[in-house]
């Protein structure tokens, strides 16, 4: 199945087993088995949908399944943009193809560096999914050992990018270096997750001049 569609929960740690178990009570009623998968973290549960219609169900159980738990969550919906290559609004249009020049791409890596600038958090982040909570913790202690600010929850790391060419770059990298069965993606960062960054300098200094 595509994942094109995503909901994404944010909820205190202790409602996530409530909330899951409830939303297995609505499978294949609410939510088609075969059209969404889950994945969860230590604050965050999120739901991949292949079509809009199946991502507004899941969503409308989640917020059925907070009510049921009386839980406080925040719920949304985004899907994700090809091009741009980060989760966004559903109703942002999604080109066929990226036509852009190599001049409007250096124009667009300039806007998201100065973007992550002014804002004091990066735009970008990479989200590296460990095979386990001990490999999270070992794995990100060794990024850290290398000057690589790190935020972890619970087996998933995230690190900032200024731009996207800048984390593209920092997947190549891990690559090599993250433990077997690790997963990396790049994704924007609208939730604003690393806000706890120091923005002492440039602190992507070690992607080798990439970031500055």
């Amino acid at each position: 199945m595509s994942d094109d569609f995503r909901v994404r929960v944010q909820l205190a740690p202790e409602q996530i087993d409530p909330l899951l178990t409830s939303l297995a009570a609505h499978e294949g009623d609410d939510i088609p088995r075969t059209a969404v998968s889950v994945d969860r973290d230590e604050h965050e549960v999120f739901i991949y949908a292949d079509t809009a219609d199946v991502a507004e169900h899941a969503r409308a159980a989640v917020q059925t399944a907070l009510d049921e738990n009386a839980a406080q969550g925040e719920v949304t919906v985004s899907r994700w943009h090809p091009v741009a290559e980060r989760w966004e609004d559903p109703s942002e249009p999604v080109p066929a193809s990226d036509a852009s020049s190599p001049q409007e791409h250096a124009e667009r890596m300039a806007e998201e560096d100065e973007e992550s600038r002014g804002e004091g958090f990066p735009e970008w982040e990479v989200r590296i999914t460990l095979p386990s909570h001990h490999a999270a913790r070992t794995f990100a202690k060794q990024l850290q050992d290398e000057g690589i600010p790190v935020v972890r929850r619970w087996r998933h790391l995230l690190v900032g990018a200024d731009d996207e060419d800048v984390a593209q770059a920092l997947v190549e990298r891990l690559k090599a270096e993250a433990p077997h069965g690790s997963q990396l993606a790049v994704e924007g960062n609208p939730q604003e997750e690393l806000r706890q960054y120091s923005r002492r300098g440039s602190p992507y200094s070690y992607f080798g001049g990439l970031g500055q």
